[in-house]
């Protein structure tokens, strides 16, 4: 396999030395004397970021190559997803029936293309409508419930439990290079259902603190470049978006917090509104 970022390097007579996927040089900034090279470059994208003194580019663009690298890199991450072991995934519940009414505000359609079904004849699941949440093989993980009542007891279940919970969908459609992170499956429904197809959720704040480069992956090989942190309109969102953001960063994304107003939050947003978010992220 031909390697761009190493003909560059030898083209430019720059001497490197290999570290795990990247390639380390001294630094390309002309204000840092990097005397104890800390210039790493990643071997397929050629993202290049200096740990010493900050200094971030891309190893193409720096040298005014414009050939574009990202089709490198997203052939070399869908290989490493057809590596994954498919399984077999879970079952559906006995007696499920696929929803066909509206429920708060997300229409039919939206709750078909997410298969939402309730069934009768699973205790946990009873007066709770479900989706079958998949991971990037199409295998069907966890089962999220959320009570038909506002004032149910727990609001929403995760059958079973003790799932480590991938971002969902895992897929987008194919023209996107961006996407639009909320926190929960009914915020992510709400804009799903408003026109904004490009949206993931990742069931709550905390969830990409683990695991973050294994949960990104699968949109990375989508082509993916830019997410969008759409989270409540409250402290704990605001405080969660700030500390999320670099962790998103240092995955080589281009990230940014889109703020709500005080009290708002994704899944209480009208169509406007959300016309107005989707021209933005799309611009």
């Amino acid at each position: 396999m031909s390697d761009p970022v190493l003909d560059l390097l030898n083209k430019n007579a720059i001497s490197y030395s290999i570290s795990g996927r990247d390639y380390v040089i001294k630094c390309l900034n002309p204000e840092h004397d990097d005397k104890n090279p800390s210039f790493r470059i990643d071997r397929v994208s050629g993202a290049a970021h200096c740990f010493s003194c900050g200094f971030k580019t891309n190893i193409f663009k720096y040298f005014g190559v414009f050939t574009n690298p990202v089709p490198i890199r997203i052939a070399v991450l869908k290989q490493k997803l057809a590596e994954l072991k498919v399984t077999s995934g879970l079952d559906l519940p006995t007696g499920w029936t696929p929803y066909t009414k509206p429920f708060r505000g997300i229409g039919v359609p939206t709750l078909r293309k997410f298969e939402a079904f309730y069934t009768n004849q699973v205790e946990k699941l009873l007066d709770r409508i479900v989706f079958p949440v998949k991971d990037i093989t199409g295998k069907t993980v966890v089962f999220v419930g959320r009570h038909t009542l506002s004032n149910g007891n727990p609001r929403y279940i995760n059958y079973p439990s003790g799932v480590q919970m991938p971002l969902y969908p895992c897929h987008l459609p194919s023209n996107y290079r961006s996407m639009v992170l909320v926190e929960g499956v009914f915020d992510m429904l709400n804009l799903y259902d408003k026109g904004m197809e490009n949206v993931v959720c990742c069931f709550g704040t905390n969830t990409l603190q683990n695991n973050t480069k294994q949960k990104l992956l699968p949109f990375r090989a989508q082509g993916v470049t830019h997410i969008y942190i759409l989270f409540d309109g409250d402290d704990a969102g605001a405080k969660a978006a700030k500390e999320l953001k670099p962790l998103l960063e240092q995955e080589e994304f281009i990230v940014e917090i889109i703020k709500l107003p005080d009290g708002v939050d994704p899944g209480e947003l009208d169509k406007s509104d959300i016309d107005s978010i989707r021209e933005y992220v799309t611009k």
